[in-house]
């Protein structure tokens, strides 16, 4: 946040000083031209708002849909950790030692990685061993069939989601949409210089008002635009829950499991 405000302050400074340098140095009367320079500065002023208003809501939709994604992978690595303690002891123990190593893999190993912009091959890795075990399962009853039916089901979600995460972490916004928001903000701010000068120091207070309006906005803009970094960065915290709350469990099978046992041949 401070180096937001740095930012911002900066942006405000300069802006403030360009009013003076025109005021001071342009020695035109622009009171003749006000009409003029309403108009111009109402078709400039709607539509880079437009634009740049558009922009924003949609980084805020797209980045809540990733915080979403995110919940929606940890949810269903909580499934089939939950879904493993209705299997025999050797798919069980398997199974749930891999999501407890993919939840700590994605918290020290990836999460790091995301900042810049790549998913972590230590993860993947681990991601792959998953899939692996939950393929590897074999039922020996009806039960455990469908169990393991509903455990395909949540390591398909598991992998969307998954994979929905690591396209956020490589998007960001072109470097053309950038040069026109600069274009946009420098236009914008240089219409306001051209306003008769009778206003005085409320003059400079508007202008000043007005790119704090623009900076904040382009700070939404890039901040959203980047979930997985910056100061609105998204937490881990939803595998943290499962950590904290779920994983701690033994892998001991569930105590209500009242199979019938098979029948041993009696040997004679």
């Amino acid at each position: 946040m401070t180096f937001t405000v740095l930012i911002i302050t900066g942006l405000v400074v300069l802006t403030v000083c360009g009013q003076v340098v025109v005021q001071r140095w342009v020695k035109h009367d622009f009171e003749p031209h006000q009409g003029v320079v309403e108009a111009m500065l109402g078709v400039v002023g709607t539509l880079f708002s437009v634009l740049l208003g558009l922009l924003v809501a949609n980084s805020i939709d797209s980045y809540h849909d990733v915080k979403t994604q995110v919940s929606a992978e940890a949810n269903s690595l909580g499934d089939v950790f939950r879904i493993a303690r209705g299997f025999e002891k050797e798919d069980r123990v398997r199974v749930r030692v891999l999501c407890r190593q993919y939840a700590d893999s994605v918290m020290k190993e990836e999460w790091p990685a995301m900042q810049n912009g790549h998913m972590s091959d230590i993860t993947w890795d681990v991601y792959q061993q998953l899939w692996e075990a939950a393929v590897a399962v074999n039922p020996v009853n009806d039960r455990e069939v469908n169990l393991h039916q509903g455990m395909v089901q949540a390591m398909q979600q598991f992998g969307q989601a998954r994979r929905s995460r690591g396209m956020a972490c490589t998007v960001h916004l072109q470097l053309a949409i950038w040069i026109a928001i600069t274009a946009g903000a420098i236009i914008t701010v240089l219409f306001t210089y051209f306003f008769a000068a009778k206003l005085g120091k409320l003059h400079t207070v508007m202008t000043a008002l007005i790119a704090i309006s623009l900076g904040l906005n382009i700070w939404l803009l890039a901040a959203y635009s980047s979930p997985f970094s910056g100061e609105l960065q998204i937490q881990p915290d939803a595998f943290a829950l499962l950590k904290l709350k779920m994983f701690n469990n033994p892998d001991t099978p569930s105590r209500f499991l009242h199979d019938t046992p098979v029948a041993q041949p009696v040997v004679k």
